[in-house]
């Protein structure tokens, strides 16, 4: 019968649950941390993993994730014989840190005088995840059996002293398939690297790819509560989208990991608390090389961590201090033709603050105070704000096409505590930061105002109420501004984006799928003011349910095109237009309409001599680009930006 593994948080739990204010809400939680594995996760461990990453340290005590698999990369390579053990029958390989453990596994146990960091080679922890469906346990406990059957071969047990059923909220969803001919070899190792080393090129770039990492972590006890809360190691795994893990370009050497809402256990950052260590391992499931990582580490909780990564108040810090990376290592590979399936629940990337100006907060003294407000259709409108800036601050500039990051908190307020919320899983981790292409042109001025053209968004907080200010605000006529003054108020925090226009003559093919015309709208209104000064010649293809409100964006944007400035609309619709469409054509600006979707065929060899500038949802995007290809523009005339 399971009873619960421990007798209450470690005092490195409780001290970050605290700092976080977690402590009152899981004191008891700990009784859910049992003694033995469950039936079905006995089945789960020897039926359902191709692949387990186990928690070991080195001879320095440091804690390393290795990855242990069997020779041919299918499930069936572990078995329970109790509750409380679980048998490998393993092939690793040189650089993974758990075959090194293994090999000195007879003289630790032989060792009568062993001190502490000899005792906790021996503690392991593991992380069972079904990637295919999201269920993942955990246990933890100590190697009580190892036996060789070749170098690389080795059958050993753990002897299992905690297990827990665990939360599946950011896995990302994968089609693994066994790769029985994986041959690995190390291509980079530094497992004791000098203080003023980085991290190479490939390492780093490997970091910022990563969606998914294990993170091996130990608890150290101290003989006055050895008794309490002895040592353990722990194993848990981060996900997010590609990118989500940093790397500070000042060391090349120190990985920040962002901390998303859980469970509040908090347990691996507790034994981080404890140690003052931990292991980060990557896969790259395509390739099948793993990155392997240890050093020292430290968590950041609010002001410290905001000064770390741009509007994130939770974070881990890795100073590296060894790593092995291992190529053609992994006996899997992710499904040829299969998708990485996203958690809903995954919250945007952050940067750091070092990176760059974009994501820094250099912003900071402007606010954006709602003006006005004007609907195009049910769930399209354009939005005004004015700038507020305090005094001596940098001046807010803008090109024609970037966008502006503004932070609603203060107006809207923070999301309340919610473990799960499968109606809404994007409000778990909801900062209220917006990005959106600002659709009014600014160019070479200090910006003392600016339009968003938006739509609402089904179940966005930030869309919703703003919509709801416009619904609200008599009288509120389409088309027609209304006036929202004192409503909404934001921080501004940045601008971001190299999707922006030139100041010399264009020779511009503009792709736009819907709402992605914004950019746009904002290159074509700066070209209007240029007035004599612009020069050029523009082809705007534009796919749209809602030619009329679309038509109208633009009309409003050109205003009076310059003579020098050639623009030409060819509209793809499946919808009939009401809009009366000779206010488009002049004797330099024309409008051509096309029944359905942008097909190959649209796409002409005169496409090569323009600058392209791509805006839509993926599909759509994929598609244009797959026709500009196919017809011989070179990838480097083609710039992108999508919304998802």
């Amino acid at each position: 019968m399971a009873i619960p593994a421990l007798q209450g948080w470690h005092p490195g739990e409780v001290a970050i649950q605290r700092q976080l204010g977690y402590a009152t809400a899981v004191s008891s939680h700990w009784t859910a941390v049992e003694n033995q594995l469950r039936e079905q996760h006995q089945l789960f461990h020897t039926s359902k993993l191709p692949f387990i990453p186990l928690t070991t340290t080195d001879a320095d005590g440091r804690p390393w994730a290795g990855i242990v698999a069997g020779s041919t990369g299918t499930v069936g390579f572990v078995e329970s014989p109790s509750l409380k053990s679980l048998v490998f029958r393993a092939r690793l390989w040189d650089g993974d840190p758990m075959l090194e453990t293994l090999r000195e596994w007879k003289p630790l146990e032989d060792d009568q005088t062993k001190g502490p960091i000899l005792q906790e080679r021996l503690l392991t922890a593991g992380l069972g995840i079904e990637f295919s469906t999201r269920r993942r346990n955990k246990f933890a406990g100590k190697i009580d059996m190892v036996k060789a059957r070749s170098d690389q071969d080795y059958d050993f047990g753990v002897d299992i002293t905690e297990a827990l059923g665990n939360c599946p909220k950011y896995i990302n969803v994968r089609q693994l398939d066994p790769y029985p001919w994986a041959k690995p070899h190390i291509a980079y190792q530094s497992l004791h690297m000098a203080p003023t080393e980085g991290l190479p090129d490939e390492v780093i770039d490997m970091i910022k790819s990563a969606d998914t990492v294990f993170v091996a972590t130990i608890h150290r006890t101290d003989p006055a509560s050895a008794a309490t809360f002895p040592s353990h190691a722990g194993m848990n795994s981060r996900g997010g989208f590609p990118g989500f893990l940093r790397v500070r370009p000042s060391d090349r050497r120190s990985i920040v990991l962002p901390d998303y809402s859980g469970n509040r256990f908090m347990s691996s950052l507790g034994n981080i608390e404890s140690s003052g260590l931990a292991g980060f391992t990557i896969i790259s499931f395509t390739t099948g090389d793993i990155l392997y990582l240890t050093g020292t580490a430290r968590n950041l909780v609010g002001l410290s961590a905001l000064e770390m990564m741009f509007r994130h108040a939770t974070v881990t810090v890795l100073e590296t201090t060894g790593f092995t990376l291992v190529r053609n290592a992994l006996p899997l590979r992710q499904r040829n033709g299969s998708e990485v399936g996203r958690s809903p629940y995954t919250p945007k990337v952050k940067y750091l603050v070092e990176e760059g100006e974009t994501y820094a907060g250099r912003m900071q003294g402007h606010k954006a105070v709602l003006e006005t407000g004007m609907q195009l259709s049910i769930d399209l409108a354009v939005f005004r704000f004015k700038v507020v800036s305090k005094s001596g601050v940098q001046p807010l500039r803008l090109r024609p096409g970037q966008a502006i990051v503004l932070d609603f908190m203060d107006w809207i307020g923070p999301p309340q505590y919610q473990h799960m919320a499968d109606s809404a899983p994007g409000s778990i981790n909801d900062d209220r930061v917006r990005t959106w292409t600002v659709s009014s042109a600014h160019e070479g001025i200090d910006v003392a105002w600016f339009e968003l053209t938006m739509r609402e968004m089904k179940g966005g907080v930030v869309t919703t109420a703003l919509f709801n200010l416009l619904r609200m605000s008599p009288p509120n006529r389409r088309d027609y501004p209304v006036s929202l003054k004192g409503n909404a108020v934001s921080d501004i925090i940045g601008v971001t984006g190299d999707f922006a226009l030139n100041k010399e003559e264009v020779n511009l093919l503009l792709i736009a799928g819907g709402i992605g015309v914004t950019p746009f709208l904002a290159m074509l209104n700066a070209l209007s003011k240029r007035e004599k000064a612009a020069r050029g010649d523009i082809v705007l293809v534009l796919s749209t349910r809602e030619p009329d409100a679309m038509l109208t964006l633009i009309r409003r944007a050109m205003g009076k095109v310059p003579p020098t400035v050639t623009v030409k609309i060819d509209l793809f619709t499946s919808r009939p237009l009401d809009l009366d469409t000779r206010t488009l054509k002049h004797e330099n600006t024309s409008l051509s309409v096309f029944k359905g979707r942008v097909g190959p065929e649209y796409w002409k060899p005169s496409a090569r001599e323009k600058e392209v500038f791509i805006c839509g949802p993926k599909a759509f995007a994929d598609a244009a680009v797959e026709g500009l290809r196919a017809i011989g523009v070179p990838s480097e005339k083609i710039q992108r930006e999508g919304f998802y």
